[in-house]
């Protein structure tokens, strides 16, 4: 499988001026509805929109380009304000060529996001050429940047993420909490994985996720001579910490770092993690000020994965406030569930996985490890129920698939490397 280029850093993205989109496949799902009038209706991701919206409102320049024309595409680009609709062109680099000329921008200043082959030479001709996940082959090859969400289902919203939060230079930290000892795979920081030590491509992921500092919170000097060695940044904390959140406190306290600071749980058996699903959670964090941790969650769709106990399950409330952790498959659906795992899920019901990676307010960790376990949190055994029973709101981000799992074994190890050598992350 061919790697997936990761969000550009930066700099690259702050130099953005003009994002162009494709309509079918990325701002819809590519579902079209017909009526006698022909085409009538189109399915638009509600947060897609709200990220074009953002985007404008920042001063960045919004363009739709599309090779069909409809009365749901223009209703829908007029509620969004979107000022700049191009449609029935199939030449999309002339149309983007006029569009430039017209706002005074130069192919450096745009970026596109495409998912077929009617988008390849216009993507060849801009600053930046995203392609979305379920993208064409050949256009995700060519791409620049690869969307983690699928068209339709969030693609726009993660690119619009990322360009205002490089704009607005929403500025974190993360922490990579890691032991050499494991029951079931001792010395896993160090172990190879594709020539290298784990730890160091827990370190990448961290580094590609746009953090403003990456550092190792350990207990074992050995750890921290090899993360020096590759470059990297640890610092020695306590052998006594319970946790890798105390840990991370530890650490936050030796370097000061202000109570509203952002700083990111990365665990170090994590070499798969998505780098943009960090910068993500990161950036939620910022813009709930109701929330003092953010996080994330997958949709299961697995009835065995729901019955699973190490599968821990969250119920989030409109706004993606958590109400419930829980190894328990939740929400309980009465009736549906009376016989045992069931053959299929039903429908309509939001069952959530929880991914373990968490953004804190510098205050909030300090609370957090301050206080002691709450009793639903030692019954369950997941330390986030602690911050709930402390009346801390924990803000969820819903991505449609859940990263690559952690190493624990050495049957993990060999899958992370097979995914390493073949680009996966």
């Amino acid at each position: 499988m061919s790697s997936t280029p990761p969000a550009p850093k930066a700099d690259v993205l702050s130099r953005v001026r003009l994002l162009a989109t494709d309509v079918d496949g990325v701002l819809t799902d590519g579902t079209l509805y017909y009526g006698e009038g022909g085409e009538s209706l189109k399915a638009f991701n509600v947060r897609d929109g709200l990220g074009l919206r953002m985007l404008d409102d920042a001063g960045i320049s919004v363009a739709v380009i599309s090779a069909r024309s409809s009365p749901a595409l223009a209703r829908r680009m007029g509620d969004l304000g979107v000022r700049h609709v191009l449609v029935g062109r199939r030449d999309k680099a002339a149309a983007l060529a006029e569009l430039l000329a017209e706002l005074s921008l130069t192919a450096a200043d745009a970026a596109y996001i495409g998912d077929d082959l009617l988008d390849r030479e216009v993507s060849l001709r801009v600053g930046l050429a995203i392609a979305v996940a379920d993208a064409d082959p050949t256009l995700r090859a060519t791409a620049a940047w690869v969307t983690r969400a699928p068209g339709g289902r969030g693609a726009v919203r993660e690119v619009a993420d990322a360009i205002l939060a490089a704009r607005t230079g929403t500025r974190f930290r993360v922490v990579i909490p890691t032991r050499y000892a494991a029951s079931r795979l001792p010395g896993k920081p160090l172990r190879d994985l594709a020539g290298r030590p784990m730890i160091a491509h827990v370190w990448d992921r961290a580094v590609e996720s746009g953090a403003a500092e990456v550092l190792v919170a350990t207990d074992d000097q050995r750890i921290a001579e090899v993360v020096d060695g590759f470059g990297g940044a640890a610092r020695m904390t306590s052998a006594d910490h319970p946790s890798g959140t105390d840990r991370i406190a530890e650490v936050a306290a030796a370097e000061g770092w202000d109570g509203t600071d952002v700083v990111v749980n990365l665990q170090g058996d994590e070499p798969l993690m998505d780098p943009a699903l960090i910068g993500m959670v990161a950036r939620s964090l910022a813009e709930q000020p109701g929330a003092g941790i953010a996080t994330a969650a997958a949709p299961i769709t697995d009835p065995a994965e729901l019955f699973d106990e190490n599968a821990v399950k969250v119920v989030v409330d409109g706004a993606g406030m958590a109400h419930l952790f829980s190894r328990a498959p939740v929400p309980w659906v009465r009736g549906a569930f009376a016989g045992g795992v069931p053959r299929a899920l039903p429908a309509g019901v939001p069952f959530l996985r929880h991914i373990g990676l968490y953004a804190y307010r510098v205050d909030v960790l300090r609370r957090i490890t301050a206080a002691s376990p709450a009793a639903i949190e030692v019954a369950e055994r997941l330390e986030q129920l602690r911050a709930l029973d402390l009346g801390i709101g924990i803000h969820v981000t819903c991505v449609d698939r859940a990263p690559a799992a952690g190493v624990d074994t050495e049957e993990d190890l060999a899958r992370a490397a097979q995914a390493l050598a073949e680009g996966e992350r």
